[in-house]
């Protein structure tokens, strides 16, 4: 179908998302972000906070997803990265974000809250706090059920890139509680593993919910690997490695490495990194 507005529908996509996941897992509460589509190696998406500013001084977080993965990945895996960002977003306004995008148990605990858990290896007995964190679907929590009545509303992304990143053909899986695994059929719906591989891999496996592209010939596939790719989730580090830091106090600013434990000698404040 041809769009006569590409930038538009594209973008109303993600708005439409967002609006969606704020109202069915976050009870309306999250500000407006701005949408941007990044290209970063490896990283699905990534929140930076305050990074935008109106005319009336106002500061408002951006949200990045990257494209590459629309085309190849499934819509639920797209959603994962979404939401998992939102959590962020979330923290930024009503909680106390980890230093150096590190993802705290407040963070995991709201990400618990809503259906999907923190996990450093994707699975159940990873790490559930860190810097690099992925994350599993619950099953029957928030997050899956929203996921189920978004398929069942037809949503699809409008447009693809034509040079996506592969993704192996291996089903969709979450779990529950106990950490028994789950396959997930075409509309989401969880079935235990161990007693419908077969019928899950034959006709309900992850492949049938990906939003297929076929170019023309077959130069037109990008030769990138097949992989499952660990998403990044943090604000872009600063290219010269240095950030600004402010008094508490005086508002007094200086330039350093991040990290550093800075006090003002002027009025006896912490420096804290300026985000």
């Amino acid at each position: 179908m041809t769009t006569l507005s590409p930038t538009s529908d594209t973008y109303s996509a993600l708005l439409y998302t967002y609006d969606y996941f704020n109202k069915t897992l976050f009870d309306s509460e999250l500000p407006a972000v701005v949408f941007t589509y990044h290209r970063q190696n490896r990283v699905m998406g990534y929140a930076s906070f305050k990074r935008w500013v109106s005319d009336k001084e106002e500061l408002i977080d951006e949200l990045a997803i990257n494209p590459e993965y629309f085309a190849k990945y499934p819509l639920i895996e797209i959603c994962q990265t979404l939401v998992h960002e939102m959590v962020h977003i979330w923290q930024s306004k009503f909680g106390t974000p980890g230093r150096r995008g590190y993802h705290n148990k407040e963070w995991g605990n709201k990400m618990k809250s809503i259906g999907l858990i923190p996990s450093s290896t994707g699975k159940p007995g990873g790490d559930e706090t860190g810097e690099q964190m992925m994350d599993y679907v619950l099953v029957n929590g928030p997050f899956i059920s929203a996921c189920q009545s978004l398929i069942k509303l037809g949503f699809k992304f409008p447009l693809l890139d034509r040079y996506p990143i592969f993704r192996e053909e291996t089903p969709i899986l979450a779990y529950n509680e106990d950490g028994e695994k789950f396959t997930l059929r075409k509309d989401f719906v969880p079935m235990l593993a161990k007693q419908e591989k077969m019928e899950a891999m034959r006709s309900d496996s992850s492949e049938v919910q990906v939003q297929n592209i076929e170019p023309k010939n077959d130069s037109d596939y990008s030769q990138f690997q097949s992989f499952q790719p660990s998403p990044q989730t943090t604000k872009p580090r600063p290219k010269s490695g240095r950030v600004r830091y402010i008094c508490s106090g005086c508002q007094s600013l200086l330039w350093a490495k991040s990290g550093l434990n800075i006090g003002c000698l002027d009025c006896n404040k912490k420096f804290r990194e300026d985000e």
